[in-house]
């Protein structure tokens, strides 16, 4: 009797036929029909997945199946219907095939990467000349202005600068945004050299003086 004969009826005593004598002629019925069933869920989660399975890994999870309910799976089915009988199937076949593609997945993103690390292993690394080099554009500004600007960097902040130069904040600050304004006006390369002489020089502020962080902060 196949599975889908049975229709309404209860199905938990071809349940028990199958675990205790799965060589009856019922038995055998109800196993092709749970292996077929449990093939197409194989099937279908691998497809909805991009086939990430090969053929041969589908039909060894579909053996995998079989083994957990025969094993015993069944025994915790506390269904009595073809329906629920089904269900019962399909929850252990998408859960073992998907936990069978996340490992695929893992284990094709491993070999993967050691694929694209392998010719680094084998590859001898040879520094280019400018690799401990740091190329410093000069400073578009005039010399007085990248005095000026040193000169605040080292002080770490306006008030400082104008207690050491004797002078009021408000003239630091004027001048500073008059050194702003020309900046302003310079075109990309300009602004871009700028900038990286900017940084050096703070650097080498921060360097000569590292309290200077502190108060940054």
């Amino acid at each position: 009797m196949g599975i889908h004969e049975i229709g309404s009826s209860d199905i938990r005593p071809l349940v028990r036929r199958l675990t205790a004598d799965r060589h009856s002629a019922e038995a055998a019925a109800l196993f092709q029909d749970l292996m077929k069933y449990a093939h197409r869920r194989v099937l279908g989660v691998s497809r909805a997945c991009g086939r990430i399975l090969t053929e041969p890994e589908q039909e060894e999870l579909v053996g995998e199946i079989l083994v957990q309910l025969l094993s015993g799976g069944l025994a915790h089915f506390r269904g009595s219907t073809v329906p629920e009988l089904l269900a019962f199937v399909r929850t252990i076949a998408d859960r073992t095939t998907w936990r069978a593609i996340r490992t695929a997945e893992r284990d094709r993103r491993t070999a993967w990467r050691a694929s694209s690390e392998a010719p680094e292993r084998f590859t001898a690394q040879i520094p280019r000349p400018d690799q401990y080099l740091e190329i410093i554009p000069d400073s578009p500004l005039p010399e007085p202005d990248q005095v000026y600007l040193r000169a605040l960097l080292e002080a770490g902040s306006k008030a400082e600068l104008a207690r050491r130069a004797g002078v009021s904040r408000a003239a630091v600050t004027q001048r500073v945004q008059r050194i702003v304004a020309k900046v302003v006006v310079l075109d990309s390369n300009g602004r871009a050299a700028h900038e990286v002489w900017m940084e050096h020089e703070a650097r080498r502020a921060l360097d000569s003086d590292p309290s200077l962080l502190a108060e940054a902060g």
